[in-house]
């Protein structure tokens, strides 16, 4: 039990990180990751918070698991839920209700861009961490490596799909709402590129960091 409490402890840091970045990016308004820009454009569909349009999208890959297992799912899978509620409400509380960042108003671009920059590093620290917390995965991911190895394609490959996916899904949504097209930009470009690269450089350190934490504890 003592495992499982420290990994859900190095999980909920790592989504902690992400949902502050992801909000970052929204405030920057300079484009967004894939799939916050997918859960965006949700939630403005829907009329709801940012965090719901998240939970609702990774819902739905949650049943896509269902079914494409059928009776092979296992109920122990439903673990997955966990990571998924805390971040749409991380990700609500740091987009609606953090003073620190209801008070950034940025006007200039170099202003959106460097809260842009930040952000980008926060949610590639924190995607880092929760993969390294070995805690739970997220279903977009599990679905992907399921589909990925019954194709015979590289995750990697299977990831790129998935990232069109939300782009086309984002963009559809705006233009069936009538929503503006800001979710896919620079940004979103940006950010394809740099998120490999800051992870390969995050990954030894929360290495280290986190079996220190885990022998310590």
């Amino acid at each position: 039990m003592k495992k499982y409490i420290v990994h859900f402890i190095e999980m909920l840091v790592g989504i902690t990180f992400v949902c502050a970045g992801a909000a970052m990016g929204i405030i920057a308004a300079l484009g967004q990751t894939t799939s916050t820009g997918t859960s965006w454009s949700i939630a403005g569909a829907l009329g709801i918070k940012v965090g719901y349009g998240l939970i609702i999208l990774y819902g739905f890959f949650m049943l896509l698991q269902m079914i494409a297992l059928g009776r092979n799912f296992k109920i122990t899978a439903f673990i997955q839920i966990i990571p998924v509620v805390l971040h749409g409400w991380i990700l609500n509380f740091f987009k609606y209700d953090f003073p620190p960042f209801l008070a950034l108003n940025p006007q200039t671009y170099g202003e959106r861009f460097l809260i842009y920059a930040i952000g980008v590093v926060l949610i590639s620290f924190g995607f880092t961490c929760t993969k390294n917390s070995r805690f739970a995965n997220y279903p977009p991911e599990t679905f992907c490596a399921l589909m990925s190895e019954r194709a015979g394609i590289r995750f990697g490959t299977g990831k790129i799909i998935m990232d069109f996916f939300y782009v086309v899904t984002s963009l559809v949504l705006c233009f069936l709402f009538k929503m503006d097209y800001g979710v896919v930009r620079e940004g979103t470009l940006i950010f394809a590129v740099a998120n490999g690269t800051l992870i390969n450089l995050f990954q030894p350190y929360v290495e280290k960091l986190f079996a220190k934490f885990e022998k310590n504890i």
